[in-house]
């Protein structure tokens, strides 16, 4: 299973924790280039958002998920794509 497919079904996952951050990544998949992989999978038309979080000792700290586009973001890549992209 590649590094995309990875992440894909862990963010995919039912339930409370289907956020992965960069360190959970190396640790359960020994995945290095996090960032490459969700641009690589968003590229493909999965809408994954990326969080923000600072933690209560003061670290921050980056988290993906998994979401469903809004209809403001299908909107704007229909108008920027045009028609023919969702025929």
């Amino acid at each position: 299973m590649s590094a995309k497919e990875k992440i894909l079904k862990f963010l995919s996952k039912d339930g409370p924790y289907n956020t992965l951050t960069a360190a959970q990544a190396r640790a359960r998949f020994g995945i290095i280039n996090v960032g490459a992989r969700i641009e690589e999978l968003r590229a493909e038309g999965h809408c994954i958002y990326t969080n923000k979080k600072t933690l209560a000792d003061g670290r921050r700290i980056t988290y993906y998920k998994l979401g469903k586009p809004t209809k403001e973001m299908v909107a704007m890549a229909h108008a920027v794509l045009g028609a023919e992209a969702f025929a």
